[in-house]
Order: C-alpha cells, then structure tokens, then sequence
C-alpha cells in the first residue's frame, strides 16, 4: 500500500439479508478514514469485460488489505463450482494472507451445534441450504480463523474496533523492527 492510501477493507456477505449490517459497517469502515469495498456500492470498481464473481475476486485480489466476512443465514448463490461466491471470496483472502475477520450470526452457531449431530435433518427453517453449516465448519477451523459471534452490526462494530486497534500496533511494532533493522545495516556500512 503507498503513501496516503486509505487501506481497503473488503465486506464479503450476502447482500440482501445483511443489507442493514452492510451498511452499517460500511459507516464505520468510513469512519475510520478507511475504503469500504462493497459490491452493493457504486464506489465498487468493475471490470465491465468480466463476470460478477471474477469482478468480486478481483476486488480481493487486487485492492483488498482487510477481509471481513458476515455469514448470516444464507449460503448465497453457488457458482458452477458448487461454492457460494462469499466462499469464493473467502478462499481469494485466505490465499492472499491478508487479516480475515470472520463473523457468524449467533442463531447460525447454535443450529451449526446441532447439525453437527445430525447433519441430514431438515434445518430449512433457518438456513436456506446445508451447504451453509459446512462452510461454517471449515471456517471454525482453529488452524484457519478466530470466528466471533454476533447478534447486530453493534457486536461486529466494536469487534473490528479493538481488532484493528491490535492490528495497528502489530503494524507499528514491525514499523520498528524495520527501522532497526535499518539503523543497524547502515551502522555496520560505516565501520
């Protein structure tokens, strides 16, 4: 990222069931003097040669220095892989390396409990496919993420708040080392 460059953090969600949450991280993302990438936006960059799905892994890609991911209760639309784009999305993050929040609605933790036990019972009542509860689980990998729990945007708001405050001094302590680092090289040029 250059100088003066507003790191870009990149929503990744359904769009229509979230939409509340979406644009209420998109206010606070804002407020922190940071880009919101967000498809529902027309800030939204795309490539207008190129699919959805390869505009929204492009954005990841491409422009995306924070990956925050909001699974609600749907699994979204599949694409010809079987994967839901928000999975997609998810794996293009992953194989950048870059910070990756990932948040699940309450409701869906406690019912992911529960399919857990009986995976072929019928939970359309809450979520609109199984494929959901299966992403959920590789999500809850402890060797992949930290999943937090959220009821409202104010949980994943103040979640992100403390999250980037830690973010920024890992930023500022490796800023150090590096200076060092430099102060070192160039005192062992001089003898």
């Amino acid at each position: 990222m250059a100088i003066g460059q507003h790191p870009s953090v990149f929503v990744s969600s359904t769009c229509f069931d979230l939409a509340q949450v979406r644009k209420d991280l998109r206010g606070f993302i804002e407020a922190m003097s940071m880009t919101a990438t967000m498809s529902e936006y027309t800030s939204f960059p795309i490539d207008p040669n190129v699919y959805a799905v390869r505009n929204c892994l492009g954005r990841v890609k491409d422009s995306a220095d924070i990956f925050v991911l909001v699974v609600g209760s749907r699994y979204g639309s599949e694409t010809a892989t079987g994967k839901s784009v928000t999975n997609l999305e998810y794996m293009e993050a992953k194989a950048k390396g870059i910070p990756r929040y990932v948040f699940v609605e309450k409701g869906v933790l406690a019912t992911f409990l529960v399919w857990e036990k009986n995976p072929s019972a019928d939970f359309s009542g809450i979520v609109d496919s199984p494929k959901l509860f299966e992403f959920v689980k590789s999500l809850r990998d402890p060797k992949e993420n930290w999943v937090f729990a959220f009821e409202s945007a104010q949980d994943i708001v103040e979640t992100l708040r403390n999250q980037f405050s830690y973010l920024f001094k890992a930023s500022l302590d490796l800023r150090q080392k590096v200076a060092r680092a430099e102060i070192g090289r160039a005192s062992c040029r001089e003898r």
